[in-house]
């Protein structure tokens, strides 16, 4: 049982590590809004194509993303709508720290400074 743990953590850490690159999300954004070329892309991401070859290789291989062949053309697309679903969580958790976040930095700035004696 220990062993198909430590094999699912890996799993979730190799998917989690395709994403956590911020032009590889920037990509996974793009084909959010649907199918796009390497040169869709790259005009898209001001990558190079080597650049966003690399990127679309890693989310390939993590099957976050897939490639239908036209002629000498790759066409990517995202291989499942929860691929987005996960970044949105992500950004709602973000969202929620930042709002914490903010909560106490106006709760701290009401508090009266104290002073040592002497100064002021």
């Amino acid at each position: 049982m220990k062993h198909q743990e430590t094999i699912r953590f890996a799993l979730f850490s190799e998917v989690f590590a395709a994403i956590a690159h911020p032009k590889r999300l920037e990509i996974i954004h793009y084909l959010g809004e649907g199918q796009k070329t390497a040169s869709e892309l790259t005009e898209l991401t001001g990558m190079s194509k080597a650049n966003v070859s690399q990127h679309m290789n890693i989310l390939k291989a993590r099957g976050l993303v897939h490639c239908d062949k036209c002629g000498t053309f790759c066409h990517y697309r995202l291989t499942s709508p929860k691929v987005l679903e996960v970044c949105e969580i992500v950004r709602e958790l973000i969202l929620d720290q930042m709002q914490i976040t903010a909560h106490n930095h106006a709760v701290l700035s009401t508090v009266v400074t104290l002073h040592k004696k002497g100064t002021a």
